[in-house]
């Protein structure tokens, strides 16, 4: 195990930081804490650390002092906490001129290793360090390791590239103000966004080819299958997973029941306990593939019998797992409207007023601000129009302090109903928006 951690320190320290698109997840600076990164795999978290350390070399920091260890080799499966120590060890045999002076360790995947959560309290103790973590898993900084780290990690998570993010990797510039955005920069916006919505912002699979691009997102999920999921929690009824995985991922931004889809799978004579796919739902969750939005109500039995919207991680999966048929793109759009509230901090429930209408989102921003949202792709037929500014304008009774905002794939006015005033805004520009948000904060809850 000595020379394998060895070979690693010397790899990482003669690593180049690779050409990067910057992340805009932002961390709390809380001093002597270890700062964690979680989010789905393939996500880009290690891009995200080498970002970090990038910006430690723009202030000066020397590049000995930067020390990136990978735990995601198979020749550390058996690495446990009696282990770790030989990572500082080796390194300050390496540099010991360092031993008086600040060193950043950045460890990728810590998860893998058994017991890290007392090897990272006891060098945040003990040695003059400041710690970054990545883990694939939500669990990992919560129930699984709260009593060990003792309130010692503050975490951010980080999702695949937002719309702005996209852009980015694109080298498009949006403007400082987007009321300067010409009709040439609009268009090209709004077909970006038609791209994004497609393809997703995982950062390895935008610039592929549809065939690729399905393969490479297929390839994560079933990854995110057997290694967070069936190797973790040893789960024999895969086959079960799979078809609640294909039905979650194809009915993106619909409400769900695991009472309905079980009498779906029963349906077929697959056998899976209610209790079982209760606990798939957990794992997936944990893995970060699937997000649960429950109904805004002040009574705690309506919000347990209603069934939950259920959104995924990043819309290019709907795409590659529609293969010949035409996924959704108002389900996509909503998908991505979901992501970017999470993004923002926002508590997010969904609204049924009393006359049977839905409304897509009641959000709860951190800075106390609420709104209503509705979003519908196309609303050139009137009854649609129709249908949308009724629906918000009864959450408006429920929600008396909710801006109202209908996103579309297009369109940007106001309207006025009711003496309510609704913003009609395309998709493009809300998503570009962050005055309604503090990207930094976090979700202060609502009046339940």
């Amino acid at each position: 195990m000595r020379e394998i951690i060895q070979q690693r320190l010397a790899d990482a320290a003669v690593m180049e930081m690779p050409e990067l698109t910057e992340r805009e997840c932002r961390i709390p600076n809380i001093p002597n804490k270890a700062y964690a990164v979680t989010g789905m795999r393939r996500a880009g978290k290690t891009c995200f650390l080498y970002q970090i350390m990038k910006k430690c070399l723009d202030r000066g920091v020397p590049r000995s002092r930067l020390v990136y260890f990978n735990f995601e080799d198979e020749r550390l499966a058996d690495i446990t906490a009696k282990d770790l120590h030989l990572i500082c060890d080796e390194y300050y045999v390496m540099f010991p001129e360092n031993r008086s002076s600040t060193v950043w360790f950045f460890f990728d995947e810590i998860q893998l290793a058994r017991g890290w959560e007392t090897f990272v309290r006891r060098i945040l103790d003990s040695e003059n360090v400041k710690i970054y973590i990545s883990g694939s898993s939500a669990k990992m900084l919560s129930k699984e390791i709260a009593s060990s780290m003792r309130g010692r990690c503050v975490d951010a998570t980080l999702y695949p590239y937002s719309f702005s993010e996209f852009l980015k990797s694109r080298k498009i510039t949006p403007p400082s103000s987007l009321l300067k955005a010409d009709k040439q920069l609009r268009s090209t916006l709004e077909n970006r966004l038609l791209k994004y919505l497609a393809t997703g912002g995982f950062p390895e699979a935008i610039n592929l080819s549809d065939q690729n691009r399905h393969i490479l997102l297929q390839g994560y999920v079933n990854t995110l299958i057997f290694r967070d999921i069936v190797e973790r929690y040893n789960i024999s009824n895969i086959h079960a997973l799979k078809k609640l995985i294909r039905h979650i991922i194809q009915n993106a931004a619909c409400r769900f029941t695991v009472n309905k889809f079980y009498n779906h799978l029963k349906s077929q004579g697959i056998k899976a306990s209610k209790n079982t796919l209760h606990q798939y739902m957990e794992y997936l969750q944990d893995a970060f593939l699937l997000h649960t939005v429950p109904i805004y109500t002040q009574s705690d039995r309506k919000r347990m019998v209603n069934p939950q919207k259920i959104y995924i991680t990043d819309s290019g999966l709907c795409d590659a797992y529609f293969l010949m048929k035409i996924p959704n793109t108002g389900r996509m759009l909503e998908n991505s409207i979901f992501m970017e509230l999470l993004r923002r901090g926002a508590q997010i429930f969904y609204l049924k007023t009393p006359s049977g209408y839905e409304v897509d989102f009641a959000a709860f921003s951190p800075d106390g601000s609420v709104h209503a949202i509705q979003a519908a792709a196309n609303i050139s037929e009137p009854k649609t129009l129709e249908r949308e500014i009724r629906a918000l304008c009864e959450a408006a009774r429920m929600l008396p302090d909710a801006s109202l905002t209908l996103i579309t794939l297009s369109e940007n006015r106001t309207i006025r109903r009711d003496d309510l005033m609704i913003r009609i805004v395309p998709a493009w520009k809300w998503l570009l928006e962050r005055q309604a948000f503090s990207p930094e904060g976090r979700p202060q809850g609502p009046p339940l």
